[in-house]
């Protein structure tokens, strides 16, 4: 199994490497957001295929541009790495393949599909999550296609289901947003209630209430870690989607499991 986890973490960290790009030129609104060469941000050469290596570039070049010496933020390395991590994650959970380097010795189209619609996912909400953090906005190029994504696939599988989807994606939408209505906008911002309505179709509403509460308390822990260091201030704007992001994969990947030790220690 070593080897395929080995092939799928490259494979992830050059996702990681594209949605790197993909996040720059929406932001700069490029045109061209999928296609064009890249460049460094400061010298604007174009970059060649040895500088594009996923991790491995990075770490050469010690973090500098090849050309300029200019530095370049951690976050493209860390962007690799946890798509990367992305990868080998649902790779554990769905392992739809093994090999050597003589032959395949096991497959599962039905894995298979099931990997890629929740790396695809996933690797959405990874964008977000960077993209959040970054410029404390969502675009809704990340949030509304895969809301529909989410919605047309759940209605060819057996969980959630279509009512509990119906009723988490609601349950999302109106949670988020009456933070948003009384707020006016200071807690929470349009993005995140497409965030909620996402999470609500992705789990239902059983796993959604799940999800939200290991996301406050992700967030409560490390607002309060900032605070103490001295990182922000009680009026810093948080960017709240990354905590929802990541409540959002300890719930993909261990939720059926935090919800047995639950459920087992009161019964």
């Amino acid at each position: 199994m070593i080897l395929p986890i080995i092939v799928l973490f490259i494979i992830g960290a050059a996702f990681g490497s594209f949605l790197s790009v993909v996040i720059y030129r929406l932001h700069k609104e490029k045109k061209g957001i999928f296609f064009g060469k890249s460049e460094c941000l400061y010298c604007h050469k174009h970059l060649k295929w040895s500088d594009l290596i996923p991790v491995v570039s990075y770490l050469m070049h010690l973090g500098k541009c090849a050309h300029c010496k200019k530095p370049i933020h951690i976050s493209y390395l860390l962007l690799e790495l946890v798509c990367g991590l992305l990868f080998v994650s649902f790779y554990l959970v769905y392992p739809f393949f093994t090999f050597n380097f003589d032959a395949i010795i096991f497959f599962d189209f039905i894995l298979l599909l099931k990997f890629i619609y929740f790396v695809f996912v996933g690797w959405i909400l990874i964008g977000i999550l960077f993209y959040d953090t970054k410029h404390l906005e969502i675009p809704e190029i990340f949030t509304l296609p895969t809301i529909l994504l989410i919605f047309v696939v759940g209605l060819f599988l057996p969980e959630p289901g279509l009512q509990s989807m119906v009723i988490g994606g609601a349950l999302g939408g109106l949670f988020f947003g009456a933070q948003v209505w009384i707020s006016k906008e200071k807690w929470l911002g349009a993005g995140d209630v497409q965030v909620g309505i996402l999470m609500g179709l992705l789990f239902g509403w059983q796993l959604l209430i799940l999800a939200v509460l290991i996301s406050y308390i992700i967030g409560s822990i490390i607002s309060i870690a900032l605070l103490a260091l001295k990182k922000v201030t009680p009026k810093s704007q948080i960017p709240f989607a990354p905590f929802l992001v990541i409540g959002t994969f300890v719930t993909l990947l261990f939720g059926d499991l935090i919800l047995d030790i639950y459920l087992n220690s009161i019964f």
